[in-house]
């Protein structure tokens, strides 16, 4: 597979620390599928997303292959992290107290080293949309580095007032958190042409079935 590979599903959360806990498709359901299998994936989704450069991807992806063990270690730390950004979404939607959470997120966020530069990726450089993305100037010689833009834009997030934004979607298989930017925050799915239409879809069988029952 190149390096260049698209990720196979939309980015919808609107910060990049919500997409990375919404990499989870249909949970709860009987094809729930996780799309971190592993550390290769966990490369493959930053440099979709544009948390990573094509060039850092390569290098980290051949020090992986090296170093078997360390990377699988990263892996397992990415799939603590983001069950940890996901309890601290839920906590702010639902109006709980985060604090709680916040001392295990100041500990990750006091080891990360400063933001890199940044610089501009050239058109279709792996990107999902295909067009110019400003990206983090990572050297890809950490293993850790896919998950520091996570951190780094948690941090940004927590501190802004999209915190009061965030929503849910409301399809039946599927909880991708996103902000929502609408006015009268009036967003319901992730995505009108995936799990909105999927779910209309749904609702109208349903309703037809009910009927025909009902006649019977």
């Amino acid at each position: 597979m190149s390096s260049s590979a698209a990720w196979p599903h939309r980015f919808v959360g609107g910060a990049l620390c919500l997409d990375f806990i919404n990499s989870v498709d249909m949970p709860g359901t009987a094809r729930e599928q996780d799309l971190f299998v592993d550390y290769a994936a966990i490369l493959r989704w930053s440099l979709a997303r544009g948390s990573l450069t094509e060039a850092a991807h390569d290098r980290l992806a051949a020090k992986a292959r090296r170093s078997a063990a360390a990377a699988e270690a990263v892996w397992r730390d990415a799939l603590a992290l983001r069950a940890d950004i996901r309890m601290l979404a839920h906590a702010l939607r639902s109006g709980d107290n985060p604090a709680p959470l916040i001392p295990r997120m100041n500990d990750k966020l006091s080891r990360l080293p400063l933001a890199p530069a940044l610089r501009l990726r050239a058109a279709g450089a792996g990107t999902e949309s295909g067009g110019n993305r400003v990206v983090f100037d990572l050297a890809g010689v950490d293993l850790e580095e896919p998950l520091w833009p996570v951190l780094w834009t948690t941090a940004a997030l927590l501190v802004s007032d999209d915190t009061a934004k965030l929503g849910e979607c409301q399809a039946s298989d599927c909880d991708a958190i996103f902000i929502d930017h609408t006015n009268n925050r009036s967003r319901i799915w992730c995505s009108t042409e995936t799990c909105g239409n999927r779910e209309r879809v749904r609702r109208a069988y349903q309703a037809k079935r009910a009927v025909k029952a009902a006649s019977t």
